[in-house]
This record gives structure tokens, sequence and C-alpha cells, in this order.
């Protein structure tokens, strides 16, 4: 795999590298750094040799705060000469690195605050096209919990669904091996470096047959980690058509790490859910109306494509109310079709600059009747 300069420094500014003690950008500093670099027309691979106090006045999109802590990241990291080597020897271990520019739309649906700049991959990155279930719940659930979590499971291999979970005890192995060994594929985003998963000879005969995707942000022999098991909840919960609680506590004292990862999930809205047992985040989740019982795919799907169209729907009518109004007043149509692309390409470039961290693709600007 080749990797262009932009992607090399992606890596180099962002990654936790074995080699130095200096710290990457954090996703939020990256994302500063890139809007502002494309404010200017400049690329990510203009870092390399940047100075520190040409940065200082190329980082328009960063705080004061933030300037100081990205002008020092990458003054440390400039030095170093590990990224390039670094990136090779990864592939040659047979792993991936997916960079934004190549996300699928599912992760995507993150938004840039939560999309990090890479991913570290084992496996067949297409999985990520089909149909998923997201699969979540307590590691210490109940016999009934798991009998069914596996049921659904292997009823998802029949439907074409892909199982996604966090790869911990309980209900998240339950559903993955229930789907591998029916047939089906899953994708896990564990809690830990990926070169402890891929040791193990069952998970790399499920990798080399296209069944099983591995995926994490972590270091690839980096130690089980509690704070990024919470971190990656998101990763399960954004890019699923739909997530199934199997089991949950919900947090009091002691943070339930299934039950912070459906709170943050119905705070921005990414996937619906749906649950089966009677645990008391189950029951919680059902009374307040933020979750339907599990009854087949086909209502599941049913409802999700119902879901995801109905933003759509809400984007038309108000844009033939904006019509309306437009005829009302007396606009005719070349100028309302100029407003339209004129602020359309205002806002993409103030909102979604920060996301094109490689070479941006050309994108065509579409009339009023193409759009409607």
């Amino acid at each position: 795999m080749k990797f262009t300069k932009n992607e090399v420094a992606t890596y180099l500014f962002c990654a936790q590298l074995t080699q130095t003690k200096t710290n990457p950008l954090t996703i939020l500093e990256w994302n500063a750094v890139v809007k502002s670099l494309s404010e200017q027309n400049m690329e990510p691979d203009s870092l390399f040799n940047i100075t520190s106090n040409e940065l200082v006045n190329v980082l328009t999109k960063a705080t004061e705060a933030q300037k100081a802590r990205i002008v020092k990241k990458i003054e440390g990291r400039q030095k170093l000469g590990v990224s390039m080597l670094e990136l090779k020897e990864i592939n040659h271990q047979g792993y991936g690195i997916m960079f934004r520019s190549q996300m699928p739309p599912c992760l995507k649906k993150l938004t840039q605050k939560f999309i990090p700049p890479f991913f570290y991959y084992a496996g067949d990155p297409a999985i990520l096209s089909h149909r998923t279930l997201g699969v979540v719940g307590a590691r210490n659930a109940n016999s009934d919990e798991l009998s069914q979590t596996a049921e659904i499971a292997k009823e998802a291999v029949s439907n074409g669904v892909v199982i996604i979970s966090g790869g911990a005890r309980g209900v998240d192995t339950t559903a993955v091996e229930a789907s591998l060994e029916k047939g089906g594929k899953a994708i896990v985003f564990p809690a830990d470096g990926l070169s402890k998963w891929v040791k193990k000879s069952a998970i790399r005969n499920f990798i080399s047959n296209g069944q099983l995707l591995l995926m994490s942000t972590q270091r690839l022999d980096a130690p089980f980690s509690g704070s990024y098991a919470m971190q990656r909840n998101k990763f399960i919960h954004a890019p699923s058509n739909a997530v199934l609680v199997a089991s949950s506590k919900i947090s009091g004292k002691k943070s339930s790490g299934t039950w912070e990862g459906v709170l943050e999930n119905i705070k921005h809205q990414w996937s619906p859910l749906y649950v089966l047992g009677n645990s008391e985040g189950v029951e919680k989740l059902k009374a307040e109306g933020n979750a339907k019982q599990f009854s087949s795919f086909e209502e599941l799907f049913k409802q999700s494509d119902c879901t995801r169209k109905k933003p759509q729907t809400e984007i038309d009518k108000k844009i033939v109310s904006i019509i309306q109004l437009a005829i009302e007043n007396s606009v005719d149509k070349e100028t309302l079709e100029k407003k339209f692309l004129d602020l359309s390409s205002k806002y993409y470039k103030d909102n979604e600059s920060s996301i094109r961290d490689n070479e941006p693709e050309t994108q065509k600007q579409l009339s009023m009747e193409e759009y409607l």
C-alpha cells in the first residue's frame, strides 16, 4: 500500500508512536489544524517544514490555548523521521490504516468532532458496506439474555446482516461468535491493540476468510484501557444501522460502559435502539420511549429505513417552502439558484473542510432542479 504525503503527515502528528515520548495531536486539535490549513489553501504535508511562527499565523481556527499545544506537539514531531518507516512496517505485518478520506459514510455519521484521523485495521474493510447490527450489553448478562443474543446473531446471518461489537466478554463475544460460527461476518472495535487479537489462530482464520474486521485507534500493542473502552462505544453505535441492547445496568456511582454508550447514542441520534430481556437499563429505555423491543429483522430495518429517510424529507419540505416564499416575493429562479449555491458552498466550506485531511474529492454542484 502506498501512502500519500498527506497520509504520512497525518500519521506522524496524530499517531501514538512507540519510538518517542512526544504527544500526538488530539482529534479536536487535528480538526483545528486541518480546517486552518484548508482556509489557507494548504494541506497537511506542509506541516513537515512549517516554522513555529508561520504555524501560529496559519492556525486561525484554533483557540489561543490550542495554538500553544499544537505548535509544541508539531515542533516535537517534525524532528522525527519515523512515520514512513512505521507505516511500512505496519503494512508488512499485515495491518491496514484507514484515513478519513477512505472511511465509508457509516463512520462519518460520527461527525468531525468524533472522527479519528485514522483507524488501524485487520481484515476486509468492505465488510463496513453491509447492513449492520450493533450489539452491546453487560459482561455478566444472564443465560437467557446470552441465549437470545446468540439466536438474534444467527438470524442476522440469514438476513445478510453484519454484527458490530466491542469484543468484550459476555454479550459482545456471544454475538460475534454466534455470527462467525454460522458463516456470517462481524466487525469488532476492541479496547486494546489489535496485535493481541491476531495472535489467536481462530481470529486469523476468520480474518483471512473475509468474515472478520478488527478496527482500533489504539496503537497495535496497546494494553486494555478502560477509558478507551468508553470512548470506542461511539464506534459501535454510529456506524450501525440499528443497535441491540441485550443487557445493561444504569450508571450510578460506578459508570456502566454499556449504559454510557447508549446515552451517547440517544444524545446524537446515531442509530435506533432495540432491546431484549428485562435488565434495569432495558426497562428504563422502553419506559422512556428510547428503544423498542426486538421483534424481527424485517421490522427493525423497516424502522431504520424510515429513520434515514426522515431527515431528507424534512430538508425537501424546507427547500420547497423557501421556493414558495421566493415566488411570493417575486424572486426569479436564477437569483434564487445563485443564492442557494453561494450559501451552500460557503456553509460546506466552513463546516466540512476540517475533515478533508487528504486530497479533496471534486464534487459537482447541483442545480435546484437536480437537487430536488
